[in-house]
Order: C-alpha cells, then sequence, then structure tokens
C-alpha cells in the first residue's frame, strides 16, 4: 500500500494514545478530587431576632439519639432512634447527613447522645434530614427545650416508618470507594483504546 495512503491512518493511531491516556487520567483526577475534603469554609449563620423565631426555622424538629454513623470522606450520614417529635414527619427511625470537616456548616454528633435537633429537607446530603452547626443552642437563659414546646406544643410520637442508614450507604461508604471506582473506569479506557489501537493495526495492515 502506497505511504501517502498510510499516513493518515498512521497519525489517527498515534493520536489515539495521548487522547486515551489523556481520559484515565482526568478519571483518576477527578476521583481523587472527589476522595479528597474540600478546604473548610467560613460558616455563617443568620441570627434569629427571637428564641421562638429560631426554633420555628427547621423543616423537622424532634428528640432522637444517634445511633449508628457512616462516612464518606464528605458527608457523614447518622441514624437516630426517635422518641419525641415536634416537628415534620419523622419516623421511628430516621437519619440526618452533615457535610464533614465544617465545610457548609456541617456538625456532628456523637453515637450514643441524644440531642434535640432542628433539621432541614436534605440539599447536599443523602439522607431524610439534613443538619447543621448553625441552629438554637442551650446557651444563656434560653430554655431550647420549653421554647419548643410553646411553639410547637408538647412533642408526639414519632411514625412507624423507618428510614435507617441504606445498605447502598454502607456499601459506599468510605473515601477510597469513589477512587477505586474510578481507577477501574480509567483501566477500561486504556483497554479501550489499546483495542481501538490494534484494530486500526490491522486495519492498516490489510
Amino acid at each position: 500500500m502506497p505511504d501517502e495512503v498510510r499516513i493518515p491512518t498512521q497519525r489517527l493511531r498515534g493520536g489515539l494514545r495521548p487522547v486515551v491516556l489523556g481520559v484515565a487520567a482526568l478519571v483518576v483526577a477527578g476521583s481523587a478530587a472527589v476522595t479528597m475534603p474540600g478546604t473548610a469554609c467560613a460558616c455563617s449563620c443568620a441570627v434569629s431576632a427571637t428564641p421562638e423565631e429560631a426554633v420555628s426555622d427547621a423543616s423537622g424538629v424532634f428528640v432522637g439519639r444517634a445511633t449508628d454513623k457512616v462516612s464518606t470522606g464528605f458527608t457523614d450520614i447518622y441514624e437516630f432512634e426517635v422518641s419525641e417529635v415536634f416537628k415534620g414527619d419523622v419516623g421511628a427511625t430516621t437519619t440526618v447527613g452533615t457535610l464533614a470537616n465544617g465545610n457548609g456548616c456541617g456538625t456532628r454528633y456523637e453515637v450514643g447522645q441524644e440531642y434535640l435537633l432542628f433539621v432541614s429537607r436534605p440539599y447536599d446530603v443523602d439522607a431524610a434530614w439534613e443538619g447543621y452547626v448553625c441552629g438554637p443552642s442551650g446557651g444563656g437563659d434560653v430554655d431550647v427545650r420549653a421554647v419548643t414546646e410553646q411553639v410547637y406544643g408538647p412533642p408526639r410520637e414519632p411514625s412507624a416508618s423507618a428510614a435507617g442508614i441504606s445498605a447502598w450507604t454502607r456499601l459506599t461508604a468510605g473515601p477510597g470507594v469513589p477512587l477505586v471506582v474510578g481507577g477501574v473506569v480509567a483501566l477500561l479506557a486504556v483497554w479501550w483504546g489499546g483495542t481501538a489501537i490494534r484494530r486500526f493495526t490491522r486495519d492498516d495492515r490489510s
């Protein structure tokens, strides 16, 4: 076959190698970026005018004991055993997610401890609720429990529904999981690129 016919094929074949390697590098780099916690950013909490306003600014208000926790590296998901509900449709078992490492006003809970929680609908987390460091606190002369009962009345029992930490969340928890997945994808990309190069080579020789 004349050289002038093979030149375009050779250029195409040679151009595939850096493209494949570039795709693999981007996949691995992207996976590593997912696994690395973001830089802690300053958290600015809005100040409520009154304690009543502070306890009202929540989608869900309930008393629960933290019973379990899993971490994805970027978020922490807690499982709670709920005993009392003031606001929201909260089951006997529920989950609260929060951004880890203080990012985005994330908070933390101690497994085994009971909390009066003021939570929002989930936005950045895979959980029934999302918790923040911002919210009513028991500092000073304010009795948060008393104010909560004043605003919402006496607590009710949680609903019969249960929404614990899912098996999928447990399976995928851990900062190394996205990196492993990214590595597998990168290897598949390299394999696909090698197959394409061999195909072009055979076509070039035929």
